[in-house]
């Protein structure tokens, strides 16, 4: 325990320490040993201890809004599913069994290559055999 304590005042020390430095601009480097045409530049936090705890608490509520956010984002996409298609093509309405006058009229006016729907059927010509 003891121990610990030593280490945690050398930690407060050395950081107060490294607040208290003097730095010193010469030309176009820092450093902590003054030159001649150097210039004292100021390096102490300017930030108050009550700034630094409003942007902790800041961040706090961002950091939950964001985890809020992400578990909202995962529940619509778990879900979510997907439509499946059910027909690549167009819906055709089923057929009404046409009457028995409409058949014989269907089948006198049909064309070759033509069904009774009127869609476009192709048909092989039957080979004739090369003896005849």
């Amino acid at each position: 325990m003891n121990r610990f304590c030593f280490v945690v005042a050398l930690a407060c020390l050395a950081s107060g320490a490294a607040s208290a430095q003097t730095v010193y601009r010469c030309g176009s480097e820092y450093t902590r040993v003054p030159c001649a045409d150097g210039v004292l530049i100021d390096v102490s936090d300017p930030v108050t201890a009550e700034q630094r705890a409003e942007a902790r608490d800041a961040a706090r509520r961002e950091q939950r809004l964001g985890e809020a956010m992400a578990r909202e984002r995962r529940a619509e996409a778990a879900a979510f599913r997907p439509a499946m298609a059910a027909n690549i093509g167009p819906v055709k309405a089923p057929a009404a069994a046409p009457s028995a006058s409409a058949k014989k009229k269907a089948k006198s006016k049909k064309r070759p290559g033509e069904s009774i729907d009127g869609t476009f059927v192709a048909r092989v010509p039957k080979m004739r055999s090369a003896a005849s």
